[in-house]
C-alpha cells in the first residue's frame, strides 16, 4: 500500500512542477487505485471481520475482496509450500481429474492464465500465504490435516 501510494504521490509532484505527462496520470490513477484497494482489503478484513479465509472441515473458502471461491478438499491431492517471486503461496495440486475438468471449465484467458501458472509455479491454482496470522507452513500442514484420502 505504502508503494503504490508513493507512486501516486510522485505523480502528483510531478503534475505540480508542471510536467502534465501521461506517465504522471497513469502513476496517480494506477497506483492510487491500487493503494486505495489495499486499503480497503486491510480494512474490511480489520474492522469488519471479515476473514480472508475460512477453514471447514469439507474446504476452505477464499474472499479476496473481489471474488469469492472454495476449494473442496476432496478435489485436492496435496497443498505445498512454493515460492513465486517474494512472495509464498500454498500450492493446490488437484486430483487428475479435477485439474483436466477445471482446464476444460476455463475460458480461453482463463486457460491461458492456469498454463501459466503450471509453468511458473507448477500448479493451476494456489493460496496467498504471505501477511496471514498464521505461518505459511502451519496454515499448509493444516490443509493438508482436512484432506480426504
Amino acid at each position: 500500500m505504502a508503494v503504490c501510494f508513493m507512486f501516486a504521490a510522485t505523480g502528483v509532484l510531478m503534475l505540480l512542477h508542471g510536467e502534465k505527462s501521461f506517465f504522471a496520470w497513469t502513476g496517480i490513477l494506477f497506483f492510487g487505485g491500487g493503494g486505495l484497494f489495499v486499503l480497503f482489503l486491510i480494512l474490511r478484513e480489520r474492522i469488519a471481520h471479515k476473514a480472508y479465509y475460512i477453514i471447514t472441515d469439507e474446504s476452505v473458502l477464499v474472499d479476496s475482496g473481489m471474488k469469492k471461491w472454495e476449494v473442496h478438499f476432496a478435489d485436492v491431492e496435496e497443498f505445498y509450500l512454493i515460492n513465486v517471486g517474494s512472495s509464498k503461496q500454498i500450492g493446490i495440486k488437484y486430483k487428475k481429474e479435477v485439474e483436466f475438468q477445471k482446464m476444460s471449465d476455463a475460458s480461453s484467458a482463463g486457460r491461458t492464465i492456469r498454463k501459466l501458472n503450471e509453468s511458473i509455479a507448477g500448479v493451476q491454482e494456489s493460496l496467498p500465504a504471505d501477511g496471514l496470522n498464521i505461518k505459511p507452513q502451519e496454515l499448509c500442514d493444516l490443509l493438508n490435516m482436512r484432506l480426504i484420502k
